[in-house]
């Protein structure tokens, strides 16, 4: 019998300390002096803005509400760092470049670490109030855009890249204050983050802007004067495209086939733009309609690039336009221009090219929020 109590005993003994060798499962208490200690970021509202946005349309995107200041700065860096493709070459300011007012100035391709791509990189901004990203509209958010490219012209290696940012004490904090517990580092994290940036690249402070606004000591030049009513009238009918109605996008984002083409077939078109995304035959040699805004900035122009200058397009609409294309968009066949040619002189082409140029916001390309924080 002492020896069944001897016994009991040393297993109650070994199972008490056992539960004393057990490691603590809860977490050790917060140092109220770890500025990252609430996993809060410091929320972010476009209400902000200076000057605030004039006739542009609400923004209204499910994500607008969530942007934090850490986000932001988050995406910045994840935008400029080019650690993250799979060369140590490349990043989305790569072929997205701040001067150029993030298109890729001067390069009608723009590059991949796998070489050059078929498209000229388009300007990134304003495109929190667009929901068909891309030339060809496959994306329909600015995460999607992030991924794609990321994917894409940046070969992202999910498990390299994420064990990076793990390693660099500034992403660890950035990305526990965009997103809250537990804190960890995740791929749809990264295209969030990205998006938050791309989100507050917004331009809307040229000249154009402060003209509109009746900003004191701005106005339209004579020649500037005459080009905005070709702009707004079937003169130029830039307007149909480019709108000026309600907002001042400068683009309707529709996809059109604007006749830069001589192609007797659909079939014919060497790139079939949104129609390859769509599989409607119809919308092959489609392309989004670009903003204007900062036009005389993000040459060459066209999808594929085509044309070097601004002379160059208005010389295209004016007087080259390929008009018999099956899909040609009624607007470039719309009367009086019924051969699909605006026909202007040469003094209506410099009007509208001076008007052009007032549509660059030199505080955008300059804004020091969106450079590259390395």
């Amino acid at each position: 019998m002492k020896k069944i109590v001897l016994a009991i005993s040393f297993c109650l003994a070994v199972v008490v300390s056992l539960q004393n060798c057990t490691p603590e499962k809860t977490l050790p208490p917060v140092d109220p002096n770890d500025p990252d200690s609430s996993y809060i970021g410091t929320p972010y509202s476009f209400s902000t803005l200076n000057p605030p946005l004039f006739r542009f349309p609400t923004i209204s995107d499910p994500y607008k509400d969530s942007l934090t200041l850490e986000g932001i700065e988050l995406g910045r860096r994840l935008f400029y760092d080019k650690r993250l493709s799979s060369t140590n070459l490349l990043s989305c300011a790569s072929c997205h470049k701040q001067e150029f007012a993030f298109a890729d100035g001067g390069n009608s391709k723009s590059n991949s670490v796998f070489g050059p791509t078929k498209r000229n990189a388009p300007s990134i901004e304003n495109l929190l109030w667009s929901n068909k990203l891309f030339w060809d509209g496959r994306s329909s958010t600015l995460a999607g855009v992030a991924k794609d490219a990321f994917h894409g012209e940046q070969n992202l290696d999910v498990p390299n890249a994420i064990g990076y940012l793990q390693s660099d004490s500034n992403y660890t904090r950035l990305f526990r204050k965009a997103f809250g517990k537990p804190g960890e580092i995740t791929e749809p994290k990264i295209y969030l983050a990205l998006q938050q940036f791309m989100m507050t690249l917004i331009s809307s402070n040229s000249r154009f802007d402060k003209i509109q606004r009746n900003e004191a000591g701005f106005q339209f030049t004579e020649s500037e004067a005459r080009g905005f009513v070709i702009f707004q009238t079937e003169a130029g009918e830039c307007f149909h495209c480019h709108t000026f109605g309600n907002t001042f996008l400068m683009t309707d984002n529709i996809f059109r086939n604007n006749g830069l083409d001589p192609v007797t077939s659909t079939n014919d078109f060497t790139d079939k733009g949104r129609g390859l995304i769509t599989g409607n035959s119809n919308e092959y040699g489609m392309f989004k309609d670009p903003s204007l805004r900062n036009i005389a900035l993000t040459a060459p122009y066209m999808h594929d690039g085509r044309f070097q200058t601004l002379e160059e397009v208005i010389g295209f609409y004016s007087d080259t336009i390929k008009p018999l294309s099956p899909n040609i968009d009624p607007l470039m066949k719309k009367v009086p221009h019924t051969d699909g040619r605006l026909n202007l002189t040469d003094e209506q082409k410099q009007d509208l090219l001076n008007l052009l140029h007032t549509f660059t916001d030199t505080t955008f390309i300059y804004n020091p929020a969106f450079s590259n924080p390395f």
